[in-house]
């Protein structure tokens, strides 16, 4: 189970891993810690359930709770989003 939550966790890394936000690409990673992550993303190339699933991969695909949004920058239109990953209810995880 460890192993497809790491698997899951590297797809969504590796997904921002294209070209930077600035320069036309979809999303970009800003932050990431034990249950948070904060993704800079461009509204024009990609829309919020594509980043909210990218927050639901990095937290092994428990739900997430958006906690902050904002205009990232005022001259480039970029969104930044904050997830906070939910405790897992399973019993034993």
């Amino acid at each position: 189970m460890r192993m497809l939550q790491l698997a899951t966790v590297c797809a969504a890394l590796a997904a921002c891993a294209g070209v930077p936000v600035g320069s036309g690409g979809r999303d970009e990673i800003v932050f990431a810690a034990a249950d948070t992550i904060r993704i800079r993303w461009n509204p024009k190339v990609t829309n919020a359930a594509r980043v909210r699933a990218e927050a639901i991969a990095y937290c092994g695909g428990r739900p997430v709770d958006e906690v902050a949004a904002s205009l990232a920058s005022e001259a480039s239109g970029l969104l930044s989003s904050t997830w906070q990953c939910r405790p897992s209810s399973g019993a034993g995880m």
